[in-house]
């Protein structure tokens, strides 16, 4: 029934838009968006810095991908935006299809319980989103995203050791102006995405956006009898801009996501690698659900050279569903769990400009609540009849961080810059984790502080050429092991450090047509967080079991080889490798120093290309293409080679019409096209599970848009 859904409306799609191409009117051209296609490269302005600058005047390592960038590559999901971004990783959380596993220069996090944080910040509209859970979402009316690589410990501070994602959503303007599209696609994928706003008054402007999405699922269970992986999403934004005075702006955002498709259901490779990783044989039911919601407010207040900036925000969530660790038809390991959080955060800043200063102040408070239920059924291996067991423990962790920070950058001269900053942050964590039936429970608090310093210095060489060089520190808060063993639960890890040297060229070169920008990295990690053997408790837990380098070179490379043309390269080479480590292997505490960083592939990259053809059509038609490569990844601590993402090339593609008078566009486009099989994340429990979680299979779509 859902492939006869989706055949109609691609073919109601495709009729529409054909006849719309025969009728389409060749006045106003302007109104097109490929009308504007011109034969330099378009200015890029970021707020890397907290401040707008030019992209390739900013002396930081940062990846911006425009509203049009983002629809020409595909990237309609934050997962999608790793093949952009040299030497970047998201995958989903093994088990957890909307929580994000994030690592960047080889450094990051693939745990999603509310007692482990993150090592690369999320932010959506200024708002640091601190869970995995639900940070893997889908983009809707999004103006751009910058990705800001090496530690971010200056301007963004909390758990921000390995970089930051920002997220910035669209105004609305002083026209009233929308789109609406509609997409039909493989497995039955149904969408809708609508946006619209302008002026309500002479001081007030407000916008919606709305996406719904469903989709069958891509594997196919054998135990259950239907697919898995199903998709059901729906999520709505409201944005609301009161211009109080000429120097005072009000930003309200609410929002609110509703997931209610499957939990991520593997494939057992238990027995070895399957023959068709998109044929399960789990037997628990992968009914999940997820909401996400929350609001901020923004206030901002221009004078002179002075701005005072206030962001103000409440989020929670709410998450639960069963996770199938093994696979399989019989009940091995389940996890049930029911995860409820709360945040709220307050950031104040005041941007200044004095004579050849240019300085950045502030402070930020956050304070959140998680509480995590969860009941664990276990079964024997070696004795399928025994009796299943369960395990029913709720863990709760109060988190609160403060931080004041500042940077100045000072022109020594109108070429040259020097810049210092720093940011003092204090966490805290109030934890218990109680299990009920074995009459246990742990209680536990502690506090974490860092200053993390920054110190830079830039350099035009001429009006093509952009020097830069840093040094700076980042800082990861410690936190606790949930465990019914009592020296586990009340023994926390201690805080993560890193010491980065980055240095890089950005250039503009060719009267604009060609944009180069190289970077060299050195990151040096002390204390990092990992789940081994610990000798000082002798037990596996999570601990600060090693010290680590990261070192590298990151090139992106934009190039207009004639009009109508754009093309694009991306490459990251990482050396990623721990300097002391020690596991247990075969009983006996071993030096492993050898192992390789989990999420840490030698190569990243992507080769793209836009392209307006040049073909007699009303209006125009514009080829789309991208390949992204990936070495082999580890996925496991200990290098298990079952559960390692391997080394794999993907291409997408996409043909776009546009209407003469930019009102309608039409959209064929393919993704994994050559149909690669592999897994993006594994699972390994030696003697007892291995669940190997497959990337999605080719999909097509096809889609129609109309805008005003």
């Amino acid at each position: 029934m859902r492939k006869s859904t989706q055949f109609a409306m691609t073919v109601v799609a495709l009729a529409a838009c054909q006849a719309m191409a025969q009728t389409a009117p060749a006045a106003n051209p302007a109104g097109a968006s490929d009308a504007k296609d011109t034969s330099t490269l378009e200015t890029v302005i970021v707020t890397a810095q907290r401040r707008p600058e030019l992209i390739q005047k900013t002396p930081v390592a940062v990846t911006a991908l425009s509203s049009e960038a983002l629809e020409s590559r595909q990237v309609t999901n934050v997962m999608d935006i790793a093949a952009q971004v040299p030497n970047l990783r998201i995958e989903p959380v093994t088990g957890l299809s909307n929580a994000s596993r994030v690592f960047m220069r080889g450094v990051g996090e693939d745990q999603s319980t509310p007692t482990t944080d993150a090592a690369i910040g999320m932010y959506v509209d200024g708002v640091y989103y601190p869970r995995t859970l639900g940070a893997l979402f889908d983009l809707v009316d999004v103006q751009r995203i910058e990705v800001l690589r090496g530690p971010q410990g200056t301007l963004y501070g909390r758990n921000t050791s390995g970089g930051a994602i920002k997220i910035i959503t669209r105004d609305p303007g002083d026209t009233f102006e929308g789109t609406a599209e509609l997409t039909a696609g493989s497995f039955g994928r149904q969408q809708l995405r609508a946006a619209f706003g302008g002026p309500l008054g002479r001081t007030l402007r407000a916008s919606v956006s709305v996406l719904q999405q469903s989709r069958d699922g891509t594997s196919i269970d054998s135990t259950l009898g239907r697919d898995v992986n199903r998709k059901d999403l729906n999520s709505v934004r409201g944005k609301f801009i009161v211009d109080a005075t000429e120097n005072l702006e009000f930003k309200l955002v609410v929002d609110q996501t509703t997931d209610k498709g499957d939990v991520f259901v593997g494939t057992s490779g238990f027995t070895g690698v399957p023959a068709n990783l998109l044929a399960t044989t789990a037997n628990a039911n992968p009914a999940g659900y997820l909401r996400t919601r929350g609001s901020a407010l923004t206030g901002t207040y221009v004078s002179g050279n002075y701005t005072l900036t206030s962001i103000t925000a409440w989020r929670d969530l709410k998450n639960y569903g069963t996770l199938d660790n093994d696979a399989e038809e019989r009940t091995i390991n389940h996890v049930f769990f029911d995860a409820d959080q709360r945040q709220f955060s307050q950031e104040l800043t005041l941007a200044a400009k004095w004579g050849r200063v240019d300085a950045i102040m502030g402070a930020y408070w956050f304070d959140e609540d998680n509480t995590y239920a969860s009941t664990t059924t276990s079964g024997s291996r070696a004795n399928p009849a025994a009796a299943l067991t369960s395990t029913v423990g709720v863990a709760t962790q109060k988190s609160t961080s403060s931080a004041f920070f500042g940077q100045a950058t000072y022109s020594l001269t109108d070429a040259l810059r020097l810049t210092a900053g720093g940011r003092q942050t204090n966490d805290k964590k109030t934890f218990t984790d109680a299990y009920p039936a074995r009459v246990l429970s742990f209680a536990a608090e502690k506090e974490w502080s860092a200053f993390t310093p920054r110190l830079g210095a830039d350099y035009q060489m001429n009006k093509e050429i952009f020097l830069f060089s840093s040094y700076s520190k980042g800082y990861k808060a410690g936190g606790f092991n949930r465990s019914t063993v009592a020296i586990t639960a009340l023994t926390p890890y201690d805080q993560e450090n890193v010491t980065t040297f980055e240095a890089g060229v950005k250039t503009d070169l060719l009267g604009g047509r060609l944009r180069t920008n190289v970077t060299y990295f050195s990151n040096s990690y002390k204390a990092l967080q990992l789940s081994a053997f610990d000798p000082a408790t002798n037990i596996s837990r999570r601990f600060n079991a090693a010290s680590a380098t990261a070192s590298g070179v990151e090139l992106e490379v934009s190039a207009i080889p004639m009009k109508g043309l754009r093309t694009y390269v991306t490459l990251g080479y990482l050396s990623a490798k721990y300097d002391k480590f020690f596991d247990v292997v075969g009983g006996v505490l071993t030096d492993v120093s050898y192992r390789k960083l989990k999420g840490a592939p030698r190569t990243t990259g992507s080769l793209g290309f836009s392209w307006l053809m040049p073909v007699a059509v009303p209006g125009s038609l514009r080829l789309n293409a991208d390949v992204s490569l990936r070495s082999q990844m580890e996925n496991s601590l200990a290098n298990i080679p079952i559960v390692a993402s391997p080394a794999v090339n993907l291409l997408n593609a996409s043909v776009v019409w546009n209407s003469a008078d930019g009102h309608w566009t039409s959209t064929l486009a393919g993704k994994n096209l050559t149909n690669k099989s592999y897994i993006g994340a594994g699972l390994y429990i030696g003697g007892l599970l291995t669940n190997l979680y497959p990337a999605d299979p080719r999909t097509l779509s096809a889609s129609l848009r109309y805008r005003f």
